[in-house]
């Protein structure tokens, strides 16, 4: 791993220069930059662009909004989508001193509370086989699934143009995976994608 991150940094200008000119798909990227996908690789590369160290950066504003988010869900319980949002703060007064079960909760509570679809981008399955396409996804194989929510996943799937490219054990840690790659595939600025997910 040592020797990866070494090359991945003597590589940097030139690896930045390719990437922003050509805008290669995801599969010329992973055969051609294997290293970017592992999450070692990809915080450091976050760290080179923005000076900014991205699960820090990610998880403290999360945990800074989360108390403040839970409280508006809590006051928005009505509608079509209020359901959905009962369930969700259900499992989250079971289980409030998790702080994995708070962060999954501020970030599903604001989707609900968008009145947004993510069924796109956030799926679940219950083997690796129910999957295999997605522009952009993240994919939780989890047997139990209150709410719709999958607090406890066996494995979250990082699908980009159709492809897995990573994996992780949450889907907040996969969601933070993820910004960076779709910074690097052109779509949004990093600071756009951590503005909209927050």
């Amino acid at each position: 791993m040592v020797q990866i991150k070494e090359h991945m940094k003597r590589t940097f200008a030139l690896r930045r220069e390719e990437i922003v000119a050509t805008s290669p798909p995801v599969t010329a990227l992973k055969e051609r930059w294997p290293g970017l996908f592992h999450e070692s690789q990809l915080y450091s590369e976050f760290l080179w662009i923005t000076n900014e160290n991205l699960p820090h950066l990610f998880y403290g504003s999360l945990d800074k909004y989360a108390p403040k988010l839970i409280e508006l869900y809590k006051k928005k319980r009505s509608g079509p989508w209020g359901e959905k949002m009962e369930q969700l703060l259900t499992v989250y007064e079971q289980e409030k001193n998790d702080i994995n079960v708070i962060r999954t909760v501020a970030l599903s509570g604001l989707i609900i509370h968008l009145k947004e679809d993510s069924s796109d981008l956030f799926r679940i399955c219950k083997d690796e086989m129910d999957f295999q396409e997605g522009t952009v996804a993240l994919v939780a194989m989890a047997d139990d699934v209150p709410g719709g929510v999958p607090f406890s996943t066996q494995q979250v799937f990082i699908v980009l143009e159709d492809q897995v490219v990573m994996s992780s054990t949450s889907w907040t840690d996969a969601l933070v995976c993820l910004i960076l790659p779709i910074t690097k595939m052109g779509m949004k600025s990093a600071a756009q994608v951590l503005r909209e997910q927050l």
